[in-house]
């Protein structure tokens, strides 16, 4: 061999990942610098081409097999240039084609095969690419990428606890790998979790049958306060899981017993979870020990219905106490689908009965709702109006009828609203509405300033701000 070459062992299971020979001639001049450089494509291919002009054949006559490996790598290069092509211009079938050819010249180009077989996959023959992806199991078996491409091809066979099993391997391979962990939520093995909904660097992945336990153990790591479980209670309620709500109750009304907010989310927590003779006993206790709560009286009332029980009589207590209640007053006046027309607007009599001989907040928020769902805007904007002059501390309800004027196209209402006040030191939901109502007028500096503003408030859970960097960059992304 001449003293300018030298020939390198690679491993034979990373040669045929990626499709080189197990032994390849480097020239030694080059040998010191691939430690940075590594074996690029280009570069070894044009040593080896450079190789077999000069030295193959004498390698033919001293290793005939080796130098078959050579010519074969060689011989298919124009075949995968084609397939590069091919993908580039989203040709799946084109790119088979040429894949075959390169598999058909160099069997061990298992690169090829992990190709073709997401090609065939691409192409809606799963049969085929799981034979491929069978054959290279032994040289990628360990790979993330590989155990992932595995699971996608039993999914679309419907073969889902073949797919588990792969994206297990694949997590065990690298537990940060996203398209796994994507699929074993979409999968319902995984569930996405904020330890603490307003640290993003809190995200973690928790096995969908031991959440509970999981979070029970990260709240009794350290000393927690009221608004902790209040801030998990919002968390948690808005992503329905019930059986963290309660945990969360329970732990808040230990640390705060005088707090209804705590007793109230037990209640509903465990009538979401079918437990209504227990929830039925909790809130008959607490309405006992506070017949003048509305909010306690509005507990019992669903406590009731849920164990099946007439809970008229306790809808009126709650609405005697609190004539405002919109709780109270969406199960007295309400029907079942809120988006029955013909329903909603046969209950619209009574509750603007209610409202003239109520003029309350609670009781004009609810008949413009009804209004709203009927189709009399200019009525129901005017009844916001009314109930926000009534109670101009409200930032809940001023930040609906905002909602309200944006869908109105009535901009101009709500930002002259928005100078009575100091936005920044209200509500999120008040500096959302701004926000929209800036972009609604073409002035996306003015919103993108207000999105920015939410996206870095950290007293906001992550999802909220979240919403707003997207819709900064939305807003961002539309500027001329």
């Amino acid at each position: 061999m001449s003293d300018e070459w030298a020939l390198i062992n690679i491993d034979e299971k990373m040669a045929k990942r990626h499709g080189i020979p197990a032994k390849l001639p480097i020239p030694k001049a080059e040998i010191e610098g691939l430690a940075d450089t590594g074996l690029p494509p280009d570069k070894v291919r044009k040593w080896m081409q450079t190789f077999m002009q000069t030295m193959g054949p004498g390698l033919k006559r001293a290793e005939p097999a080796l130098a078959s490996q050579y010519e074969a790598f060689l011989g298919k290069g124009d075949h995968w240039k084609k397939a590069e092509e091919a993908f580039a211009k989203g040709d799946v079938a084109r790119a088979i084609a040429s894949l075959k050819l390169v598999v058909a010249v160099d069997p061990n180009d298992h690169a090829a095969r992990m190709n073709l077989a997401s090609a065939f996959a691409s192409s809606g023959d799963h049969a085929k690419a799981q034979e491929h992806l069978k054959t290279i199991r032994a040289t990628f078996e360990g790979e993330p990428d590989y155990h992932v491409m595995c699971a996608q091809v039993h999914l679309a066979k419907k073969e889902k606890d073949a797919a588990i099993g792969e994206l297990v391997l694949a997590l065990e391979a690298q537990p940060d790998h996203q398209t796994a962990l994507n699929l074993m939520l979409q999968l319902g093995v995984l569930v996405s979790i904020y330890e603490d909904p307003k640290d993003a660097a809190s995200l973690t992945y928790v096995r969908s049958d031991s959440v509970v336990a999981y979070l029970e153990e990260v709240w009794g790591q350290a000393e927690r306060t009221p608004q902790y479980f209040l801030d998990q209670l919002a968390y948690h309620s808005s992503e329905e899981r019930w059986p963290l709500v309660l945990g969360a109750a329970e732990r808040g009304e230990k640390l705060a017993p005088d707090d209804e907010r705590f007793v109230r989310a037990r209640a509903n927590a465990l009538v979401r979870l079918g437990r209504a003779g227990e929830a039925l006993e909790l809130a008959q206790k607490y309405a006992d020990s506070h017949p003048q709560s509305s909010g306690a009286l509005v507990e019992l009332a669903r406590a009731e219905k849920a164990a099946g029980k007439d809970s008229a009589a306790t809808v009126d207590r709650a609405l005697a106490a609190d004539p405002g209640d919109l709780e109270a007053l969406d199960i007295k006046f309400w029907p079942d689908d809120r988006a029955d027309l013909q329903q909603v607007q046969a209950a619209i009599p009574a509750l603007t009965a209610h409202a003239e001989a109520h003029p309350v907040p609670g009781a004009l928020r609810s008949l413009a709702r009804a209004k709203l769902t009927t189709g009399a805007t200019d009525e129901a904007l005017a009844l916001f109006k009314r109930a926000v002059e009534l109670t101009p501390a409200d930032d809940d309800l001023r930040s609906e009828w905002w909602v309200e004027l944006t869908k109105a196209q009535k901009t101009d209402e709500l930002l002259a609203d928005a100078t009575k006040l100091d936005v920044a030191k209200h509500n999120w939901k008040l500096r959302w509405s701004e926000a929209e109502a800036y972009a609604a007028q073409g002035k996306n500096d003015e919103a993108y300033a207000c999105f920015l503003t939410l996206n870095a408030d950290e007293t906001l859970l992550v999802d909220i701000r979240k919403r707003a960097k997207r819709a900064a960059e939305h807003v961002r992304g539309g500027q001329k």
